[in-house]
Formats: structure tokens, C-alpha cells, sequence
């Protein structure tokens, strides 16, 4: 890599931090720490809510995904925005309103009111594997970039993840629920900046009408949207993608803490439905964005043949930044996708911490003051970064990354979707029936990860798998 380049990445990621502690909360209270207290009021607020939202799903990890499946199979992956409309009804109309409704400080406290304290701590013990080895999963991706991108040896996978995990964990051990909404925000509009700078880059350079472009994509499938295949083993049909990431979507909206707290975080729930539907166009325009960067980068290196180019895909992004781009608009890109991992990281981190603060040692043992809640957070902080370093390791172990986080995430996404769908409704079902279904749905969704069936399916497996369970124990007052 040039020096230029590496002098940007490194003003870069100060500026990113910097931005990051100038926002951080100032109460020391444990609750501003975790939920800001629905400090992000007014339009701005609004827009950076919505903007982290995106930000935080579509981290640097989806960077080299959607470009990735878009390289290496087409543009099938973008089918999965046809269920977004749905999504945002469904949130809109249907989750929201009732979630806010329930009340409650912390983003679980509906959950305890409603089913009780097991099915809390069931529900919360699920996101902390999930988030364990999601964060695991996006710290493989921003080293894959580093690794492809400058052609280091494989040696250097495990000191760029700790390099990478002991800056995020430092930085959210300081900053708080606010530093990370405001620097999502920022970083998510450097993403989508920073693709339409490759597109255009691109276009310009292969210096081919569209038509010739449209021509040698679709001569070759890669613009096949509608594959109405019923084979479950394909991971880019019809119908594995627009389910498949549906529910995964639902049950990142409904069940995960991290995008709870930024329900709480918007003054109001006029504010955060509004705020949600800032992402929901966010997370469209994004996707499109690198869906389309991904086909470019095909038709390049069709017409500009590479001997060097990686045989992973998820490598070939960070390839032609550092190989093609001039230098320190190189360094940028670069930088952004590892800032912008980051600013995920340090959102699992802060949620993690949160949980295991809010929904675990307040349960356990003597009561604790306001002063000792926010000390053991910052501890919490970092045990959960060392833990996903730890972790980085087995997610590399699942395949591509679009595999692994697909299963990963769907294993418990859809237990935390029934769960929510069980309170948000004020089903009369019986707790341990819940708890059983829960722990059978998991069971179903790691049984088809590990099967020949796409993992694309895990989500929908494991939810079906938990309400069908959940719903044979109703209450005797619905039975009779």
C-alpha cells in the first residue's frame, strides 16, 4: 500500500474516533450510557437515529458481501429488496406502536412484563451469541480487505483482528450509546459516498456504452433477479432471498437489542418510526449501490484481465481499490471500510454490554448504585471485545461470509422474532412453552446451517420451528 493511502486511513480514523468522543454522553449515568435517554430530538436527531440504524447492519462487512455475491453470482441478492416494503409495514404499523407502548426503560423490559424474567433472560442470553459471533464475523471482513488489498501473508489474519478489536473496544468503553448513533451516522454516508465513487470510477474508465455493459451481464446471467427455482440448497432463488432475508431483516428490527436501544434513543415513537423509515431507504440505497459496484467490478475484469487477481471473492473489492484507484482516494476507501466496521463493532459492544448490565447483574445479588451499574458497563465493554476477537477465528471456519453470517444470525433471529411477535400480539401463552420453542427453534436453525439447505433458510426454520412449539402451550384462559 502507498504512503499516501496509509496516511489517509490513519487521519481518517483519528477524525472518526475524534467525532466519536466529542459526542460521547457527559451524565455518567448508566442508562444515558446504554439509551441516551432520547437525547437525539428534532430533525437532526431523527436523521442520525435512521442513519446508524442503516449503519449498523450494513457495516464494512457488507461492503465485501454484497459485492462479493454480486461478483462471484449476479444480481440475484437484490430480489431481497422486494421484501422491504413488507419489512417497513410490518414495523410501522404493526411492531412499533405496540412495542413503545409497553414502556419500560430498557429495551427488554416489555419482554419480563409480558412472559417474565426466564423468558428475559433466555431472550437476552440469545442475543449475546448472536452478537458474539456476528461481531467475530465483521471483524473477519475488514481484514480480508486489509489481507487482499495489500498482499500480506495469512500470518497477519490474527494481529489486524486485535488491532482492529482493541481500538473498538477501547473506543466504545469511553464513548457510549451517543458517540456510536453519531458516528454511524457519519459513516454510513461516507459508505454510500464512497460506492458512488467506485461506480463512477468504474464507468469512466471502462469507457463502454451502457448498452455494452447491459449486454456482457446479461450474456453472461448475471442480471437474473426472478430464479423461481424450489431447490432449497440454491442460495440466490426467489424465494431464499426475499423470505429468507426478510425474516432476518424482522429479526434484526424486532429482537435485536441493537436496534431497540435506538428506539429509545429518538425522543419519541413518532420520532423513531420516522427514523426507521430513514434507514429503510438507506439500507435500499446502499444495497443497490453495492450490488451494482459488484457487476462493474465483473465487467472490469472481463475486459481488463488480471493475473493477480484473488480467487476469494470477498478479496476482489479490497484488490481493485488498492490496484486501481489512485493513490489516497485508495486509502479512503479503505479506511471507510474499516471505520466503518468499527462504528458496527462498537454498536454490538455497547449492546452486549448493555444486556449483560440491564438484564443480568441487576438480577444477580445485592442492589447496585447508578455509580457501580456504569462501572461494571465500561468492564462488560471490555470482556465482549475480547470475547468476539476470540470468536473471529470460528467464523472463518463456516465458509464465505455471506454464509456465515446467514447462519449465524438466523439460528437465533428467529426465536427472537417469535418472541417479540408472542408480546407485541399479548398472546396468552405460557412461558416454559415459549422457553421450549425458543430452545427448539435455535436447535432447528443450527441443524439446517449445517445441512445442504442455503442458509438463507435458517431464520424462517427457526421461527416457524418456535411458534408452532410456543402456541400448543396456551393459557388455560385461551383453551377454555
Amino acid at each position: 500500500m502507498r504512503p499516501l493511502d496509509i496516511a489517509v486511513i490513519i487521519i481518517y480514523l483519528i477524525g472518526v474516533v475524534w467525532a466519536g468522543l466529542a459526542n460521547r454522553g457527559k451524565k455518567g449515568d448508566s442508562d444515558e450510557f446504554f439509551t441516551s435517554k432520547g437525547a437525539f430530538t428534532g430533525r437532526l436527531g431523527m436523521i442520525m437515529v435512521g442513519f446508524s440504524m442503516a449503519a449498523t447492519l450494513f457495516s464494512g462487512v457488507s461492503y465485501v458481501i454484497y459485492t462479493s455475491v454480486a461478483f462471484s453470482a449476479g444480481a440475484g441478492i437484490v430480489a431481497g429488496m422486494l421484501g422491504f416494503p413488507l419489512t417497513w409495514a410490518l414495523l410501522r404499523f404493526w411492531f412499533l406502536p405496540r412495542y413503545l407502548a409497553g414502556g419500560g426503560s430498557h429495551p427488554y423490559d416489555i419482554i419480563e412484563q409480558r412472559l417474565g424474567a426466564s423468558v428475559r433472560l433466555c431472550l437476552s442470553a440469545m442475543f449475546i451469541l448472536l452478537r458474539i459471533g456476528w461481531m467475530a464475523a465483521i471483524l473477519v471482513a475488514p481484514t480480508l480487505v486489509l489481507i487482499g488489498a495489500t498482499g500480506l501473508d495469512e500470518a497477519w489474519f490474527w494481529p489486524i483482528v486485535i488491532s482492529i478489536g482493541v481500538t473498538c473496544t477501547l473506543y466504545t468503553t469511553i464513548g457510549g450509546i451517543r458517540s456510536v448513533i453519531v458516528t454511524d451516522a457519519i459513516q454510513f454516508c461516507i459508505m454510500a459516498l464512497g460506492m458512488l465513487f467506485i461506480i463512477g470510477f468504474i464507468l469512466h474508465k471502462l469507457d463502454l456504452p451502457i448498452g455494452e455493459i447491459y449486454a456482457q451481464l446479461d450474456g453472461a446471467e448475471r442480471l437474473n433477479l426472478f430464479n423461481f427455482s424450489f431447490d432449497p440448497t440454491e442460495d440466490l432463488t426467489f424465494w431464499t432471498v426475499v423470505i429468507g432475508l426478510m425474516i432476518g431483516n424482522l429479526g434484526s428490527y424486532t429482537g435485536d437489542l441493537m436496534m431497540l436501544q435506538r428506539y429509545h434513543a429518538a425522543e419519541s415513537p413518532r420520532a423513531a418510526a420516522k427514523a426507521f423509515a430513514i434507514n429503510t431507504w438507506g439500507v435500499i440505497i446502499v444495497c443497490v449501490l453495492l450490488v451494482t459496484a459488484g457487476l462493474l467490478l465483473w465487467v472490469w475484469f472481463q475486459n481488463h484481465p488480471d493475473p493477480g487477481l484473488p480467487e476469494n471473492p470477498d478479496q476482489v473489492l479490497a484488490y481493485f481499490i488498492t490496484n486501481e484507484l489512485p493513490a489516497g482516494i485508495a486509502g479512503l476507501l479503505i479506511a471507510t471500510i474499516l471505520a466503518a466496521t468499527m462504528s458496527s463493532m462498537t454498536s454490538g459492544i455497547i449492546a452486549l454490554a448493555g444486556t449483560l448490565t440491564n438484564d443480568w447483574l441487576q438480577r444477580f445479588g445485592r442492589p447496585r448504585t447508578p455509580a457501580e451499574l456504569m462501572r461494571f458497563g465500561r468492564y462488560a465493554t471490555v470482556g465482549v471485545g475480547v470475547l468476539a476477537m476470540a470468536a473471529a477465528g470460528f467464523a472463518t471456519l463456516m465458509g464465505s461470509l455471506f454464509q456465515s453470517t446467514q447462519a449465524i444470525m438466523g439460528a437465533f433471529f428467529g426465536p427472537m422474532v417469535g418472541c417479540m411477535m408472542i408480546v407485541v400480539n399479548k398472546w396468552q401463552l405460557r412461558p416454559m412453552g415459549v422457553l421450549l420453542g425458543m430452545g427448539l427453534g435455535t436447535t432447528a436453525g443450527w441443524a439446517i446451517a449445517f445441512s445442504p439447505v442455503s442458509n438463507l433458510w435458517v431464520a424462517t426454520g427457526s421461527l416457524i420451528v418456535t411458534l408452532s412449539v410456543s402456541i400448543c402451550f396456551r393459557r388455560k384462559s385461551e383453551t377454555n
